[in-house]
């Protein structure tokens, strides 16, 4: 399926948050699935015997209204996914300054 394609189906789901969700992309694909916590449940969900390019696991709050909301937040974890496979950087802080970061 394709992002948006992905994006209407979790939003159709409903996840909630003891269902961790798997989501990966190959290419231009995505697929996703989710199951209840357990010990197998970091396993790479996929149905290749080869890694995915980008993966990632959410096992948090889910938004809780349909809109602008549940889009920026999908957006912001396929982002997160993405910058863990090389993709932008989304460090929330300079460099220079120390870790834990305060105010």
């Amino acid at each position: 399926m394709n992002r948006e394609e992905l994006y209407l189906d979790i939003l159709a789901a409903r996840p909630t948050p003891d269902e961790p969700v798997y989501i990966e992309r190959r290419g231009e694909d995505y697929s996703w699935s989710h199951t209840k916590s357990g010990p197998d449940m970091l396993a790479i969900r996929s149905s290749s015997d080869t890694l995915p390019d980008a993966w990632i696991y959410y096992s948090g709050q889910w938004p809780g209204e349909d809109g602008d909301r549940w889009r920026a937040f999908f957006d912001d974890l396929i982002a997160e996914m993405e910058s863990m496979a090389g993709g932008g950087d989304r460090c929330r802080w300079p460099l220079g300054e120390p870790w834990p970061h305060s105010h």
